[in-house]
């Protein structure tokens, strides 16, 4: 069956099917690998997580040194 088109519409660009049968439209990129997506992003997340950490530490351990008692 051939992708229907409409001239100046919401269905003027090329259509294909999906697995379930619908009518989609076209990726530009659909005969191209996808790009593997990047982990910097949760790295920098969790080094910002252990910084806001240590320093609430050290903010504790200098103005309430008594809440943590550590043996030195």
């Amino acid at each position: 069956m051939p992708a229907p088109t409409v001239k100046d519409g919401k269905w003027s660009k090329e259509r294909e099917r999906t697995k379930s049968g619908r009518w989609r439209k076209k990726r530009s990129d659909a005969n191209q690998p996808r790009k593997k997506k990047s982990n910097i992003k949760y790295a920098v997340a969790a080094i910002a997580a252990v910084g806001i950490i240590v320093i609430v530490l050290l903010l504790i351990y200098i103005y309430f040194p008594g809440l943590l008692r550590f043996p030195w």
